[in-house]
């Protein structure tokens, strides 16, 4: 409810006659991909595509064994400022070869660090591990296991998508994936980036995907936000505060909305309320 109605009234009014929404600052971002990987199931020994120009996510023919390919990506989304407010994320995969038919895709929420090593190969069978190189065994070859042997990642996928033809595809935006981004800005030490999954069923259903080394195809994320304002006061960030801050902070009476809880007390009430009007600038 509002405190004060007279003063709700015109100052709703006043900002729907601009035509303002209460939060009016966003901004965009394309970062790309700092590290990725393949993970190559092989019973015979360690297998990795750490330097390769792709990565694969699914599952090859018979004549190849009919082992998995798992990939890894991640992005550093430290140019984000501390504080921002996720609201759009979109990731941009380039599949550069693929085997007739569609498939699902999903991209996966990684819970462990890993890592890329100097291992390269042309195609999705790899190349011997190297020090450091992410394997379906090892985190980190030789010397750091995963606890399950494919990776350490969430098991609903944050995204997913149908793909076929050879082209750019792009996942998101959804709840998950911008929950995901948002908590690698507000806790950097958390992003061990997302393991992208493919069809593990069906024989021949992998998926190439150009990796950071391809260059301009390499993976996108695009991430919309809104940076935290430089006065907690300015609730809508336009570097004013004024009665259009008033309007949402009141709109978001007895809630904990994050922009409009000021104090940060996970209410916005009326020490909110007194915050604004001391820093009031008309």
């Amino acid at each position: 409810m509002c405190p004060v109605p007279t003063a709700c009234g015109s100052v709703f009014a006043l900002a729907a006659s601009l035509g303002l929404s209460a939060f009016v600052h966003a901004d965009t971002i394309t970062l790309s991909s700092v590290k990725d990987a393949t993970m190559i199931q092989d019973p015979t020994g360690e297998w990795a595509l750490g330097a390769a120009y792709n990565f694969y996510a699914g599952r090859v023919g018979e004549n190849a064994g009919g082992t998995f390919r798992r990939g890894l990506i991640q992005c550093d989304c430290s140019s984000i400022p501390a504080g921002s407010v996720i609201t759009i994320v979109q990731l941009k995969l380039n599949m550069s070869n693929t085997q007739p038919g569609t498939f699902t895709v999903g991209i996966h929420k990684s819970t462990m660090d890993w890592g890329e090593g100097t291992s390269f190969a042309f195609g999705g069978g790899g190349a011997p591990a190297t020090e450091n190189d992410a394997t379906w065994n090892y985190r980190f070859y030789p010397d750091v296991p995963w606890p399950t042997p494919g990776g350490s990642f969430v098991a609903t996928a944050s995204a997913t998508k149908s793909i076929g033809a050879v082209g750019w595809y792009t996942f998101g935006s959804t709840y998950q994936l911008v929950s995901d981004v948002q908590d690698w800005v507000d806790h950097p030490e958390t992003n061990m980036g997302w393991t992208v999954k493919g069809n593990e069923t069906t024989l021949q259903s992998v998926k190439r995907f150009d990796a950071r080394e391809a260059g301009a195809t390499q993976p996108q994320l695009i991430v919309t936000f809104t940076p935290p304002p430089s006065n907690p006061a300015d609730v809508n960030n336009d570097g004013a505060v004024n009665a259009l801050d008033l309007t949402p902070m009141l709109a978001a009476w007895g809630t904990p909305n994050a922009a409009a809880d000021i104090d940060n007390d996970g209410t916005v009430d009326a020490r909110d309320l007194a915050m604004i009007l001391a820093a009031w600038t008309g």
